[in-house]
């Protein structure tokens, strides 16, 4: 990323613009970059705006996961349900 979002152990929000201290917020690091969001709120509107702009790949692949997911989330509510 062409901006030095990293400023004495201080970040600044990429969809926001806030900046807020080392230890809080979402930090991603992909490769050499970092992606960062002040909290999950502006890291659900990154990805919200990298689906809308995505290829037909990256919406695929974000159906599959969420499909993964669901049936992750089913396999527990079927453990839990089972034991009572």
């Amino acid at each position: 990323m062409g901006m030095d979002l990293k400023h004495l152990d201080r970040y600044i929000c990429i969809v926001c613009g806030r900046v807020f201290p080392k230890g809080q917020g979402v930090i991603l690091k992909v490769e050499d970059s970092e992606i960062v969001f002040h909290s999950s709120k502006c890291a659900a509107r990154f990805y919200k705006m990298l689906i809308d702009r995505g290829s037909k790949e990256v919406i695929s692949e974000s159906i599959r996961l969420a499909r993964e997911l669901e049936a992750v989330l089913e396999k527990k509510r079927e453990a839990t349900s089972k034991r009572i």
